[in-house]
């Protein structure tokens, strides 16, 4: 075998070894993107989510999920809240993009879904165009 044809042997196994490992590393960084939301620090707040675009639970604080409102326009989330001591009724509910083109609408003690103790979130462009952003709330 020629040196020539020894350095294409050679080359062709680095980028098999390359891709092999790159496939098995899939699996690894999928795995990582399900996992369990962080912990929010918000010591003076009751609740508060950090929540995506799309409707991922990123951060939270006494919040057992949010999600995307499905058949629903763009912007339209529903957050829950999963102390049972919390009263939304009575609570201030502040929420805020975490961009600074947007607009946010919180209506607490609302019924997403049939699920109670949530806080529907209504999220929207600049140009008041409903639109899927990320944001932050909290009850205080």
């Amino acid at each position: 075998m020629t040196d020539a044809a020894k350095k294409g042997n050679t080359m062709r196994t680095r980028i098999l070894a390359l891709v092999a490992a790159a496939v098995a590393s899939v699996p690894v960084l999928a795995a990582t993107a399900s996992a369990a939301p962080a912990d929010l620090n918000a010591p003076y707040a009751r609740a508060a989510a950090k929540v995506g675009g799309d409707g991922t639970l990123l951060a939270a604080k006494n919040v057992s999920s949010a999600e995307r409102l499905a058949g629903r326009p763009a912007g339209y989330y529903c957050v829950a809240v999963s102390d049972p001591t919390i009263d939304l009724r009575d609570a201030a509910v502040v929420a805020t993009v975490n961009n600074n083109r947007s607009m946010i609408t919180a209506i607490p003690n609302s019924n997403c879904n049939g699920k109670t103790r949530t806080i529907t979130v209504v999220t929207a462009n600049y140009h008041n165009d409903p639109a899927d952003v990320p944001f932050t709330v909290a009850v205080l």
